[in-house]
Formats: C-alpha cells, sequence, structure tokens
C-alpha cells in the first residue's frame, strides 16, 4: 500500500478562466483589456503561497486556450510565454506544477467534443499533444470532467471518460516522460458523463440551462463508474493520483441527508489502497460565486479533520478566482493539512497579526460576517438582525481604518492593499445594509470596482458575474423587507 502523509501534497489552484475575470484575479486571457499581471507580480504570488506552505501551484488550461485558436492566437502565445516564466519560478522554489484540463471541452463557447466521434476525438488528441509539448515545466497533469465537460452523445458515459482519460495520460507520458497523472472523478461522480441533457438534435453545445442535469446522482451509475475506475487505474502511469472527495455532490460531503449510496469514504479508501487520492472540493474556501472576503475557516478545518478519519488523503486543493483577497483563506487551507487541529480562530488571529500587529487580531471577530451570502459551499450562519449587523460593520470600518501594515514577509498584494480592498468591502457592505440603502449606486459600485472588465466583453455563455452581482444585492433587498431575521443560512451547488 502506498505511504502518502495527510496532506503532504497542498495545491493552491488559481483560476483565471473567462468566466471567473475580476479585479482580483489576473487577466491571463486578453491581453489587451488590462488587469494583467507583470512576471514579478506573478512570482510575489508564488513566493507568498510557498511561504504560506504550499507545495504545487495548479492553473486550468480553460477551453479559450484549449483549442486551435488558442494555440494558434496572439493571446494564446501570450499566454504560454508568461505562464512558462511562471512556472519555471515556482519549479526553482522546489513546487511541482499542475496543469488541470477539461477530457475534451474546447473554444470560448465551451463545445465538448465527443470521444466517441473520431474525427472529434482525433482534434482532442491533437490538443492535448500540443498544449503539453509546450508546457515543459507542468510536472502533474489533471484530466477532470471539465466545464461543462460532459458529453452524453453517441453511447458516452461515465466509463468512456475513464477509458479516454487513459489515452490523454498516454499522451502526457510520452510528452512529459516525468510529470505524474491526477485523475479527477469531480461530481456524481465524472460530472455529467452520460448524465447531461441536451437539445434535440445537440451536438454538444453549452446550454448554461441545462447544467442542473450534469449533478444528477444515480447509484447504480455511480457504482458502475467507480467499479471501472478500480478495473482501469493499473493501467494509468505508475504514480497516478486520484481526487475524490468524501461525496458524491457538489460540496464533497459524506452522506448528506442520510444519502449512503452517495458516500464515497469507502470508494476513497479503497482506490487510496493503489493510488495516492487527493481531494478537489472547490466550495471549502470560495467556490465560484460571490466575490467578497472569504472566511470560511470553521468549516474548512471540520472538513480538514473528517477527511483526515475517513481515508488516507494525501492532500487537496485550495481554490481561489480571487488570489488578491484571497490569502487568509489560503493561508488557513496551507495550514490546515498541517496541522488539522488548529482552531480557526487561532489561525485567522495569527495570520492577521503578521500583517497588521497585534490590533489585526480583532478583524478574526469580524470577517466571517462577510459570508452573510447563501452560495456554494458556504455554511456559516450570521445571526445578527440587520442593525446589529450594520453597527458591526460600522465598527469593522473604523477598526481598517486605524491599522497599518506591519509584515515584511512575501505577500501579494502589499497588505496595505489588502487592507484598502477589505475596507471597500467594509464600507460597501455597510452601506447596503444602512436603513435608506440607494440599491442602483451599491449595485454599480460593486460591478465597477469588481467586474468592469465585462463591460468590454461579449457575453459569456455561463454568465456568474452579473447574476453573482444581483444576488449580492437582491440578499440585501430582501433582508430589509424583514430586518429581524437572522441571516439565511447558505445551501446549494453552483449553476455549472
Amino acid at each position: 500500500m502506498p505511504q502518502h502523509p495527510f496532506g503532504q501534497r497542498r495545491t493552491y489552484y488559481v483560476n483565471f478562466a473567462s468566466h471567473l475575470l475580476n479585479v482580483y484575479n489576473p487577466n491571463m486571457l486578453y491581453p489587451e483589456l488590462g488587469l494583467r499581471w507583470g512576471d514579478a507580480e506573478w512570482c510575489r504570488l508564488i513566493d507568498m503561497t510557498r511561504a504560506f506552505g504550499f507545495t504545487t501551484f495548479e492553473f486550468w488550461l480553460e477551453p479559450r486556450l484549449f483549442c486551435r485558436e488558442g494555440l494558434e492566437a496572439d493571446y494564446g502565445k501570450t499566454f504560454l510565454k508568461q505562464l512558462n516564466a511562471v512556472t519555471a519560478h515556482a519549479r526553482s522554489q522546489d513546487m511541482d506544477v499542475e496543469m488541470i484540463a477539461g477530457l475534451a471541452t474546447v473554444g470560448s463557447d465551451w463545445y465538448t467534443c465527443c470521444p466517441n466521434d473520431p474525427e472529434e476525438w482525433a482534434e482532442v488528441e491533437h490538443l492535448w499533444s500540443s498544449w503539453l509539448g509546450r508546457l515543459p515545466n507542468v510536472s502533474i497533469v489533471g484530466i477532470f470532467p471539465g466545464d461543462p465537460g460532459a458529453c452524453a452523445r453517441n453511447g458516452c458515459t461515465a466509463m468512456t471518460f475513464i477509458d479516454k482519460s487513459l489515452e490523454v495520460a498516454g499522451i502526457a507520458r510520452r510528452q512529459l516522460p516525468k510529470a505524474e497523472i491526477e485523475l479527477h472523478t469531480w461530481g456524481p461522480p465524472f460530472f455529467g458523463w452520460g448524465l447531461i441533457e441536451g437539445p434535440q438534435g445537440g451536438k454538444g453545445e453549452f446550454h448554461a440551462e441545462l447544467q442542473g442535469t450534469a449533478w444528477r446522482f444515480d447509484p447504480a451509475r455511480s457504482e458502475k463508474a467507480m467499479q471501472h475506475l478500480l478495473e482501469r487505474l493499473p493501467d494509468f502511469p505508475e504514480k497516478t493520483a486520484v481526487a475524490i472527495n468524501m461525496g458524491f455532490n457538489p460540496d464533497g460531503e459524506p452522506a448528506p441527508g442520510g444519502d449512503a449510496a452517495s458516500d464515497a469514504r469507502a470508494w476513497a479508501g479503497e482506490i487510496a489502497k493503489t493510488n495516492r487520492i487527493l481531494t478537489w472540493d472547490f466550495s471549502l474556501t470560495e467556490g465560484e460565486n460571490a466575490i467578497l472576503p472569504h472566511c470560511r475557516l470553521r468549516e474548512l478545518y471540520a472538513k480538514r479533520r473528517a477527511e483526515r478519519e475517513a481515508a488516507p488523503y494525501s492532500g487537496g486543493i485550495c481554490f481561489t478566482m480571487t488570489p488578491l483577497l484571497s490569502q487568509l483563506s489560503a493561508f488557513a487551507a496551507a495550514r490546515s493539512f498541517v496541522r488539522p487541529d488548529d482552531q480557526p480562530g487561532d489561525v485567522a488571529r495569527s495570520f492577521l497579526q503578521g500583517l497588521f500587529g497585534t490590533q489585526g487580531r480583532a478583524l478574526a471577530e469580524y470577517l466571517p460576517l462577510f459570508e452573510v451570502v447563501p452560495d456554494w459551499g458556504n455554511h456559516e450562519r450570521v445571526e445578527l438582525p440587520l442593525a446589529e449587523y450594520h453597527r458591526s460593520m460600522r465598527e469593522l470600518l473604523d477598526l481598517l481604518s486605524s491599522l497599518k501594515a506591519t509584515s515584511s514577509g512575501p505577500f501579494h498584494p502589499e497588505p496595505e492593499a489588502y487592507r484598502k480592498e477589505l475596507i471597500f468591502f467594509a464600507r460597501l457592505f455597510r452601506d447596503v445594509s444602512s436603513p435608506i440603502p440607494d440599491y442602483d449606486e451599491l449595485r454599480q459600485r460593486y460591478w465597477y470596482h469588481v467586474y468592469r472588465i465585462y463591460d468590454r466583453l461579449p457575453a459569456h455563455v455561463d454568465p456568474r458575474p452579473a447574476r453573482a452581482t444581483d444576488g449580492l444585492v437582491d440578499l440585501f433587498r430582501r433582508w430589509h423587507e424583514k430586518p429581524a431575521r437572522p441571516g439565511t443560512p447558505p445551501a446549494g451547488p453552483p449553476a455549472s
């Protein structure tokens, strides 16, 4: 049985996909639109995450890149030049670099090629071979079902995903002989394969309104898919890792609501007898929707301890689409794999004291109040009437205004810039919870500060930014209608 200590691989995953662009994320896809980082800024981020305790930097080769246009267009060449510089720096700091890509999702319109169509599969093989040949610093190749990453045409099933992932693993081994493979079971499991619905006569196009069909859980399908995975794993290259959460559901929870069939812990334990297993839970740190200073440390540490008890997990990810805002989550995520019995409040206070001195410790009592937005993976409860919440935001704003940055360690951006962003959100949440808020002005303020890059882009097939902005303002609008009620406990999967 492989010996992989708990938390050995700690992965920092920056998702700069085209539907998740924002002021806190590097724009790697539209060089002409700003929000770009220089190589030096990227290197500071790598240095910071290495200091936090991460062992691996991960990025998604999203569909706008994973296509012929991405290979040949100027934006793809610009991406390659910078990312190769970034990954070279990461490797020089003894960090692994993992590239993940959806098995067969290509192009800005997120078209899913069908592996059972010979012409389309030949295109997928060409793209995997070409991109891996251009990324020599990658040391781990991750294959995941994709976003939407699902085919149900021509008899495709979850087993098709496994078999074709094995073929891609062979391509990766030829292009990058020393790279490890990481196979992702994401979803119910293997998100959407054989499940996702399409319109009459559809040919793999993305339809946001149909993404809910990819999350349907069927016990018989799960049993068959996981048995097939166990049968095929010996055929994968040596040292192949498997990313499998404790539950076959969006939150990766074991047996939610008593549904034992969706409990993945037994499967994880079985896979761990022969292969390294890792967690791949996006929601623990921030998910893919509301952009705010996330603080889900209570849930993060509870999940980490549960993983330690459930199976011999040897690591997992910290997901972020806001690397310039999510430093607390990143610090805690890396620490949780090394010291899962730490108290979340102590971790937050230690982090904040390192940035702002002793006074900064008090911030730890306020930051969880930002988690009032019902969202994927958010299990915090803000049990305050609206008037008291408003007072707390005023106190937080006063505290932030009094702090001075003291950190001298690697941090990106500078601690003072981080403090100013916390001030922006404290002021926004103070104003939107005030007795007479101007919702239109507040929506525009948030949009312009966070998402204005989309004013210069065509509508994306996955319209998260507008939905997230409207959701934030509407939550407070509803709260004003019933100001005495506590904040609504969040629930529900992501849209895709």
